[in-house]
């Protein structure tokens, strides 16, 4: 079922959906996500960082023929490239990059932004190159967790915002479930977990330190603007 994308949000009921999928398990709530949707209409982010191994893989199994956007900020860890070519070959997903404004990006690093003004630095070289993307599809499917943030313990499996379908298939996957998957499929790890990392985002932006805690470390920040 194809839906023109203005009516997408307003068409589905979320409500009977978040019910339906409450009681899925996380691989077949992905599968049966493309019941609703022909693949062409899926947006699927990745981060590649610490928490994305499971999902990539779920998501490889249930429609090969899904992309994966990656958005390349510049600034990302040279090991967060390589894993991210390493996870491309596992699951077999074609990675595409979504690169920001080169002139906005340039102003980033000039005024090395990230240390004066984060968020606006964010939404230069993440939010705006993202909206673009998303203008063209009808679902945007990331791999948020609901114990990561204040922000993300609130979301839903399905969410409607400006007209777009978020879905969350592990928004509700508790910790322990997680790492259950990644011993259990024996699913390589992030290379710069065994160095403290617990999340990783920018060079910049990212040090060491347990969940979320090496993000944006001493400013008043825990996301990038994306999943607000």
């Amino acid at each position: 079922m194809s839906l023109p994308h203005s009516d997408t949000a307003v068409t589905f009921n979320l409500a009977a959906l978040n019910e339906e999928y409450a009681t899925l398990d996380f691989q077949e709530r992905i599968r049966r996500l493309y019941d609703y949707f022909p693949v062409e209409d899926v947006l699927f982010t990745s981060s590649f960082g610490t928490k994305s191994v499971v999902m990539l893989t779920l998501v490889s199994r249930a429609n090969a023929a899904q992309k994966v956007h990656m958005l390349n900020t510049g600034y990302h860890f040279p090991e967060t490239m390589a894993y991210r070519d390493t996870l491309a070959r596992l699951t077999g997903l074609e990675v595409v990059e979504i690169l920001p404004d080169p002139e906005k990006h340039a102003l980033t690093r000039d005024t090395k932004m990230w240390d004066s003004q984060p968020g606006r630095c964010c939404h230069y070289n993440k939010v705006l190159p993202l909206r673009a993307v998303k203008a063209r599809h009808k679902v945007w499917m990331s791999g948020v967790h609901s114990y990561q943030t204040m922000n993300r313990a609130a979301m839903e499996i399905f969410e409607e915002v400006d007209g777009l379908i978020h879905f969350h298939p592990l928004i509700d996957i508790e910790e322990g479930e997680f790492l259950y998957l990644l011993e259990k499929d024996k699913l390589p790890r992030h290379p710069l977990e065994a160095l403290g990392y617990g999340s990783i985002g920018c060079t910049h932006c990212t040090r060491p330190g347990r969940g979320r805690a090496g993000r944006w470390a001493g400013k008043d920040k825990d996301e990038c603007g994306l999943h607000t």
